[in-house]
């Protein structure tokens, strides 16, 4: 089973022809990002209220499951709308692999996220703010890796 093979996907899309069909692409860091800025900006229903006295405005569970939503609705536009306009990669539909994969990654740095909010805030007993520093290097640390990726295959053309 070779790269020739039309049943053959590899895990990581480094040329076109598998970008937004293979499980992993340079778009996948911002999925990655996307979930991250998702986390932290919903978070900030719980901070800032209990920052000010009061209490939060949604529990942590509901963060986790609001940003799931927003991962879902982007991956609906991106492959309705986006695709729909032209604006698409490749003026292709992402493969239902690729759409999982992109939800997996999405999820699981919401999911870091969430540690880093519970190691730095319950356990260390930390004030938000780094729990907030620390989201905010973890995002351009993400964007970063993506315009690597994306500058790596540009190298490619």
């Amino acid at each position: 089973m070779g790269k020739d093979d039309p049943k053959h996907i590899p895990l990581v899309g480094l040329d076109a022809d598998y970008v937004g069909r293979s499980p992993w692409d340079f778009y996948s860091w911002g999925h990655m990002a996307l979930g991250i800025a998702c986390f932290l900006l919903l978070s900030l229903f719980i901070t800032v209220p209990e920052a000010l006295g009061g209490q939060a405005l949604i529990p942590w569970w509901l963060v986790i499951i609001l940003v799931l939503v927003i991962l879902l609705v982007w991956e609906g536009f991106e492959n309705v709308v986006l695709w729909g306009l032209g604006w698409k990669f490749e003026d292709r539909q992402d493969s239902f692999l690729n759409f999982l994969w992109d939800m997996i990654f999405g999820m699981a740095t919401a999911a870091v996220m969430w540690l880093f909010q519970w190691i730095i805030m319950d356990v260390l007993g930390a004030l938000g703010r780094w729990f907030y520093v620390a989201g905010a290097i973890s995002f351009g640390v993400v964007i970063l890796a993506y315009l690597i990726g994306y500058s790596m295959y540009k190298s490619q053309e």
